[in-house]
Parts: structure tokens; C-alpha cells; sequence
């Protein structure tokens, strides 16, 4: 998805896509697969935190010091949005086809 059509909602999707297919990240690498800006992604995963849609793990004598995975929550988020999204784009379709059915020649 374009990232200058990006929705938060998108990119909170795409932040837990990444937690969901590495299963922990730090935050250089959720910034690169989510295609952000490090101090943008450093704010979405702070608030991200905040509503418990993922957690995070500290470990100085590893590098990343920082890791995150998501949580349950972030998983059903995530659900709830792929759903929300299908429905969407199914909406638009029928839309489509409908003005196209309806449509008067000559406006």
C-alpha cells in the first residue's frame, strides 16, 4: 500500500504485520518493514503500547536492547481490520457497478 494513502489504521495494521511474521522486532526494523520514518514509529508504537496492541521487552545484554511483540489485542485488532477492510472494498465494488448501471449518457 502507498504510503501517502495510508490511514493510522493502515499503519497500525502494518506494524503488527511485522510483529506478526518476525514475532519480536525492534523498533529499526518495524520502522523499515512498515515503511516509516524512525521518530514517526517511535510515536505510533508509543501509542500502540498505551492501548496494550503490543509490549515492550527490554534486555541490555542484547542487541536490540528494545524489542516488541504484539499482544493478543494487536492480533484481534488486526483481524477486525483485514475483516473491515475486505468489507470496504466489496462496498466500493457494488458502488461501481451500480453508478455504472445508472449512469445518464451525457452528464
Amino acid at each position: 500500500m502507498p504510503a501517502s494513502n495510508r490511514t493510522r489504521y493502515d499503519i497500525y495494521a502494518d506494524v503488527i504485520s511485522v510483529l506478526q511474521f518476525y514475532s519480536e522486532a525492534g523498533i529499526s526494523q518495524i520502522a523499515r518493514r512498515a515503511n516509516l520514518p524512525i521518530d514517526r514509529a517511535k510515536g505510533i508504537i508509543h501509542f500502540m503500547l498505551s492501548r496494550g496492541l503490543m509490549i515492550k521487552n527490554e534486555n541490555p545484554k542484547k542487541r536490540p536492547a528494545v524489542i516488541y511483540s504484539c499482544t493478543t489485542r494487536g492480533f484481534q485488532y488486526l483481524e477486525m481490520y483485514k475483516q473491515l477492510s475486505h468489507m470496504v472494498v466489496e462496498i466500493t465494488e457494488d458502488e461501481m457497478e451500480f453508478e455504472s448501471e445508472f449512469k445518464i449518457e451525457g452528464i
